[in-house]
C-alpha cells in the first residue's frame, strides 16, 4: 500500500509542516500533458473535482473543450460553483462521478472525449475537524463524502461486531493487528469522537504510531463511503460514456484502488493501457508539495 498525499485531494494523514499546503493539484504537469491530445471540442469529465485544481489547469491546455465537474461533497460542490459558476464551458454538479452517463444524458453532452479521476480525500475535508477525518484532530467522527448519505463513522465504531470491525480494519487499511485494534475499540465503546478512538486504537498495540492510526481511519472511511465500490461501478460503466479514443487519466494512492485501475486498463477490452503504463511524480513536486509523494497517474483510452 502506498499512502496517499495531496493538496487538492489526500488519502491519509498529512504532517504538520504540511498542514498549511492548499490548492495545488498533484502531477499537474502530467495530466494536463496526458489529456491535452483529447479532441479539442469534446467533453472532459472530471469525476472528483474537489477544489477545482486540476480543473483550472486544464481549461487553460483546452480552450475549446467543455467540462463537467463532478463531487460528491457538498462543500466542494459550492467551492466549485463559487470558483467556476460564471465559466461558460463549466458545469459543476453535486454528484457521484457513478452518476456521470446520467448528468451528461441528462444534460445532452453527449459522450465524454476524456475523463480525470484523482482518488480519495480532499484537504478541505481532512482539515475540517468537524467531519472527523484526521486522527490528530478532535472532532465528530463523521467521515462521510456527503453528509446527507449513509452511516457515520461514529455509528460504525459503536454499532458493528468486533468480527466485522476487524474485517473492515484488515480489508480496506491493509493492517494486520485488526483483531487486536478492533478488540481495543469495543473495549472503549462508546467512543465519542476522532480523539477517543485515536487513544483506543493506540492503546491496542506497542508500535505503529501514525501510520497504524491512518491505516485504522482509511479503512473507516473507505467503508463508510463505499469508495470500492463506487469505484467497481465507476470502471464497469467508462465504457458505456465515453467515446472511442477518448483520454482516461486515474490519479490513485494506495494499492487498493491503483489496483483495480490497472486490471481496467490491462485486461478490459474497451480500454488499452497508454505509455507509458504510469507515471510518478518528480522530485522537484515532492520537494515543494510533500503531499505529492505517493501519488501515481495512471492513463488509458478508450478502444
Amino acid at each position: 500500500m502506498f499512502a496517499k498525499r495531496t493538496a487538492d485531494r489526500a488519502g491519509g494523514e498529512p504532517s504538520d509542516d504540511v498542514r498549511e499546503e492548499r490548492h495545488v493539484p498533484v502531477m499537474v504537469r502530467e495530466v494536463c500533458g496526458f489529456l491535452a491530445g483529447s479532441r479539442s471540442d469534446g467533453l472532459l469529465v472530471d469525476g472528483t473535482a474537489g477544489m477545482g485544481g486540476h480543473l483550472a489547469a486544464l481549461l487553460d491546455v483546452l480552450p475549446d473543450m467543455r467540462f463537467l465537474a463532478l463531487d460528491r461533497d457538498p462543500n466542494a460542490v459550492s467551492v466549485l460553483r463559487e470558483r467556476f459558476g460564471d465559466h461558460k464551458r463549466v458545469i459543476v454538479r453535486h454528484a457521484s462521478y457513478t452518476s456521470a452517463q446520467s448528468v451528461i444524458e441528462e444534460i445532452g453532452l453527449g459522450r465524454a472525449s476524456a475523463a480525470l479521476f484523482d482518488l480519495g480525500l480532499s484537504s478541505l475535508q481532512l482539515d475540517d475537524p468537524a467531519r472527523g477525518f484526521s486522527h490528530s484532530m478532535d472532532g465528530t467522527l463523521d467521515m462521510r463524502f456527503d453528509p446527507e448519505d449513509g452511516p457515520t463513522a461514529l455509528e460504525l465504531v459503536n454499532t458493528l461486531p468486533e468480527k466485522e470491525l476487524a474485517d473492515i480494519i484488515f480489508r480496506f487499511g491493509q493492517e494486520g493487528r485488526s483483531r487486536r485494534i478492533a478488540a481495543a475499540i469495543v473495549n472503549a465503546r462508546p467512543v465519542a469522537g476522532s480523539r477517543e478512538l485515536a487513544d483506543a486504537v493506540s492503546s491496542s498495540v506497542r508500535s505503529g504510531g501514525v501510520k497504524m492510526l491512518s491505516r485504522v481511519f482509511q479503512a473507516l472511511r473507505i467503508a463508510v463511503n463505499r469508495e470500492l465500490e463506487e469505484l467497481d461501478i465507476l470502471l464497469d460503466g467508462l465504457a458505456s460514456w465515453t467515446e472511442t479514443d477518448a483520454r482516461i487519466a486515474f490519479i490513485t494512492f494506495h494499492s487498493l484502488e491503483d489496483r483495480r485501475v490497472k486490471v481496467l486498463f490491462r485486461d478490459c477490452g474497451s480500454f488499452r493501457q497508454y505509455s507509458p503504463k504510469w507515471l510518478l511524480p518528480g522530485d522537484e513536486e515532492i520537494r515543494e508539495n510533500s503531499r505529492a509523494r505517493s501519488a501515481r497517474l495512471r492513463m488509458g483510452l478508450r478502444t
